[in-house]
């Protein structure tokens, strides 16, 4: 049990490192909180600082999960416990302490641990995002249907544990927990900054 919750404080304090935060600030002087969508976030840079520094700040992001999967299988904590790691990453990004708790949604980080747990899966969800971005051109439409696919993937086509698939669904519930928790600040945000992207 120390070992697990050494794992998830190292993981929390991984997950806190502001990437895009500190991207922004260093490429152009933002304050992601006061720019674009208000998100501190790889898609906020994207459109705020360059496309570029969008990507580095996503392929950072991702990397906190896969560093909290990493940090379990060097502590030797296996699934379900494992979970714990990937969830405080989650936290830490969007609740960082190094922001005093206004981080980001969340997704990019998931998506890096859920990628370490099982590869495929998340490949064949990305596609389903690509494909649904380039229908809808709805950043939000697009990444809902891609998500909603990963347990029926792992339950059906992967064979995952229903104790894995329950807790694929409960870091999932946390991230739309996460999006309805932000928008009453990201809609004043984005009121003033006149932000129009979808």
């Amino acid at each position: 049990m120390q070992l697990i919750i050494l794992g998830c404080v190292v993981s929390y304090l991984v997950g806190s490192i502001p990437f895009s935060f500190l991207i922004a600030r260093r490429a152009k002087g933002l304050d992601l909180r006061q720019a674009g969508e208000g998100n501190v976030g790889a898609r906020n840079v994207w459109h705020t600082v360059g496309k570029g520094y969008g990507l580095l700040a996503g392929a950072l992001d991702v990397s906190k999960g896969l560093a909290a999967w990493g940090l379990g299988q060097i502590l030797g904590i296996k699934s379900p416990w494992i979970w714990a790691l990937g969830l405080a990453a989650v936290i830490g990004h969007a609740f960082p302490i190094f922001l005093r708790g206004r981080g980001g949604k969340g997704a990019a980080t998931a998506m890096g641990f859920i990628f370490a747990f099982s590869p495929l899966a998340l490949v064949i969800s990305g596609a389903v995002m690509g494909l649904g971005f380039l229908i809808f051109r709805d950043f939000h439409y697009a990444v809902a249907p891609g998500l909603a696919l990963l347990p029926v993937l792992w339950l059906f086509l992967f064979h995952k544990s229903w104790v894995d698939v329950g807790l694929l669904l409960t870091l999932l519930c946390f991230l739309g927990l996460k999006r309805l928790l932000d928008e009453p600040y990201m809609k004043r945000i984005k009121a003033q900054t006149g932000w129009n992207k979808s």
